[in-house]
């Protein structure tokens, strides 16, 4: 095992792409132990049969049509009528239209792709610095997978048995926390150097809102449907997946009028390549995790972890500290798959609440997603808003240590994350 672990974290740093990783260190693991190699089809295959699973898929192509037909157009222009006028404007609508797009694609990497093309030109133009447009950008981007529908929190859902829909009412509390610590943050920058941190502000007119917020509604009640329909219990979070679609095709043909018959191609064609990425991660980050667990590993990790301490408050900082450190190099996807299975039972023998401890989890992988040398969100970021790695992690710090005091409020204060989720009780 240890071998197998060496070349895994080899591999990582080499650069090799997660699944590929993943799938050698779990190959070479069979050859190693004598099994017959068609264990690690049987296991990519299995991991992957789940129909909570299939929710991933739907939410994605939703997610999709929902960007073809012009909603995010439609939701920046009803952020900036309603922002637009404050110091920092463009970067709270930038922020505010990340935590509106949320709520449609549930994705961290579809919301900077989305967001990003629109705004961060538009940001310089205005006077922003590039880079610090393109950290607002990758930093709010992270309350995808926050606000629901969370693919993340899909797919821990689907790996624990945790209700989804309660995990959903868990992470609406931290996410819009998440939005308003980052405006805040926006509106001292622009006050305290305009020069680089602020554009022309525009003039708010209860006209011009009314008017972007009637047309942004389509959009605004997609959530709504979701999480209302699971939480009823008229449909599951998959059927809620294939219910977005429809309604994004209906929005998109009926009401918007924008989806046409050559946008049909393109939007099955990108949904099958972030679908395929995301699915190959998961078939083989379960397998991987199969083999950690056929050796026995998280009852190791869970004994050096124990040993630390016995008080849970104790026990839950090492717990965040080691995933932290685990989310720097592995893919959001991945560490969350190999991760749960490990420290979901100890965060239940030391007395903390499955929810709870879900949305800990659930803001620790996302802060890896924004963190070096693996954070496939700010390499995600870069690319969109052509800025070197370098200038955006300057600006990112700030917003990464914004990430790091939600973790502890909410790990530290779990009725941030248990309130809504009590309510339905």
């Amino acid at each position: 095992m240890g071998l197998v672990l060496g070349l895994f974290f080899t591999l990582l740093l080499s650069g090799v792409a997660v699944c590929f990783t993943l799938g050698i260190s779990s190959l070479v693991y069979l050859l190693m132990t004598g099994n017959n190699l068609i264990v690690l089809a049987q296991r990519m295959f299995a991991g992957s049969d789940s129909f909570t699973l299939m929710a991933i898929p739907l939410f994605i192509f939703a997610g999709e049509i929902m960007n073809e037909c012009g909603v995010t157009k439609r939701i920046i222009n009803f952020s900036q009528s309603l922002l637009g006028f404050i110091a920092g404007g463009l970067a709270c609508v930038n922020i505010f239209a990340s935590m509106i797009m949320a709520g449609i694609s549930g994705s961290t990497t579809a919301d900077v792709a989305s967001i990003g093309n629109m705004l961060i030109s538009s940001m310089e133009k205005a006077g922003y610095k590039r880079s610090y447009a393109t950290a607002i950008t990758a930093a709010s981007a992270t309350i995808g997978s926050i606000i629901p529908p969370s693919i993340l929190m899909i797919l821990y859902g689907s790996i624990t048995g945790i209700s989804i829909g309660r995990l959903f009412l868990a992470g609406v509390i931290p996410g819009v926390m998440t939005g308003l610590f980052q405006m805040a943050y926006a509106v001292y920058k622009a006050k305290r150097n305009p020069e680089w941190y602020d554009g022309d502000s525009v003039p708010f007119e209860w006209k011009t809102l009314g008017k972007n917020a009637l047309e942004a509604i389509p959009a605004l009640i997609m959530p709504l449907i979701i999480v209302g329909g699971i939480l009823s219990g008229v449909f599951t979070a998959t059927e809620a997946g294939a219910i977005a679609s429809v309604y994004g095709l209906i929005v998109g043909i009926f009401v918007y009028r924008e989806f046409k018959v050559k946008s049909i191609l393109r939007t099955i064609i990108n949904s099958a390549r972030t679908t395929g990425m995301s699915m190959m991660i998961v078939a083989s980050a379960i397998t991987f995790s199969w083999i950690l667990a056929k050796e026995g590993f998280p009852k190791s990790v869970a004994g050096f972890i124990n040993g630390i301490s016995s008080n849970p408050y104790i026990v839950l900082l090492a717990m965040i500290v080691v995933m932290l450190i685990i989310g720097c190099f592995m893919d959001t996807t991945a560490a969350a798959i190999i991760m749960v299975p490990i420290f979901a039972p100890i965060a239940i023998s030391i007395g903390l609440d499955p929810i709870h401890f879900a949305m800990v989890m659930v803001l620790t992988f996302i802060l890896g997603g924004i963190t070096p040398p693996v954070g496939i969100t700010i390499y995600v970021a870069s690319a969109v808003g052509k800025v070197k790695m370098k200038s955006l992690l300057g600006d990112m710090m700030p917003l990464i240590f914004i990430s790091v005091v939600i973790l502890f409020l909410v790990a530290y204060i779990p009725q941030i994350a248990l309130f809504l989720p009590n309510l339905i009780n």
